[in-house]
Formats: C-alpha cells, sequence, structure tokens
C-alpha cells in the first residue's frame, strides 16, 4: 500500500497541513501522521510540573495525577482526539490514516518508514522557512521586485531521492 508520512515536529500545526494532504492523498493511500510525544505540548508539561500545595500528601497525589497524564496510551489517546475531524474527511476520501506518536529523532523514524520502500511521500511543514517566506511576501511586494508571490507551508520529499 503506498503511504504518505506527515511528519510533525513540536508545536507544528496539524491544520496548516490537512488541506495539502486533502489535495495529494488518492483514493486507496495509508496517511502516517507521526506527533512527536508529548502530544500536549511544552507549556502544559511545564505547567504539569510546577504543582504548589499545602501538603506533602496532595503533592504526592498531583503528581500520581501528572505521571498518568504522561503515560503512553494516555498520550496516544490524545493525538488520535487531536486528528479526529481530519481523519474522517481523509476516510470519506477512502484514505486509510494511522496515527503514530513518536520519541526522540524524527529523523530516525523516518529512516524506520522508509526502510520499508513504500513511502511515496513525507509531507512536512516549511517550519522557520515559513515565517521567512511570510516576512518576504510581506516585503518584496512593498519594494516593488515581485507583484504576487505564493507559498505553501508545507515541504514535500520522495523518499528516493532523499
Amino acid at each position: 500500500m503506498t503511504q504518505i508520512l506527515v511528519a510533525l515536529k513540536r508545536n507544528e500545526q496539524l491544520e496548516e497541513i490537512i488541506p495539502y494532504l486533502e489535495k495529494i492523498a488518492q483514493p486507496g493511500m495509508r496517511v502516517v501522521l507521526l506527533i512527536p510525544y508529548p502530544v500536549t505540548g511544552d507549556f502544559v508539561w511545564l505547567r504539569d510540573h510546577w504543582i504548589t500545595t499545602e501538603s506533602p500528601r496532595e503533592a504526592m497525589l498531583a503528581g500520581r495525577r501528572i505521571m498518568e497524564s504522561y503515560s503512553w496510551d494516555v498520550q496516544r489517546g490524545l493525538a488520535e482526539q487531536k486528528v479526529s475531524v481530519d481523519r474522517e474527511a481523509l476516510s470519506r476520501k477512502r484514505v486509510e490514516v494511522a496515527v503514530e506518536v513518536y520519541t526522540g529523532s524524527l529523523r530516525r523514524v523516518i529512516k524506520e518508514y522508509t526502510a520499508t520502500g513504500d513511502v511515496h511521500l513525507i509531507m512536512m511543514g516549511a517550519g522557520s522557512s515559513h515565517a521567512i517566506m511570510r516576512l518576504l511576501r510581506r516585503t518584496v511586494p512593498f519594494i516593488g521586485l515581485f507583484t504576487k508571490s505564493t507559498f505553501h507551508p508545507v515541504l514535500l520529499f520522495c523518499p528516493r531521492h532523499v
């Protein structure tokens, strides 16, 4: 089965990528959404690790709740929740959607998936280059070099050429 890997980095929004994915994905394809652990993001992690309480018992209970919220199963459930609407939209196109939570290096995870040879495309958010391009899009027409430019916030890679 032909697969498209959608590799998300921390703090990237899937909502920016989905419209492009809907145009690319064809019936019968499989889309694998790679979401970094923890799914909840850095701010929530910091908030969770700042416990203020009057008693050691309350602190231990709060700590236990925090540990449970970071379990692999809970984080996987959060990832599934996060993509549920997008999954429905793609499934109407007869595209299978798999959600994988990963830890460590995104490069390592991509290498593991592409080793099988059935990955057709790798889709990623443009990241910091997206911010640079937005700035250029606003500045360049002002200078008068270009009248209109378009930039898409996704990068596509063909694994055979990476």
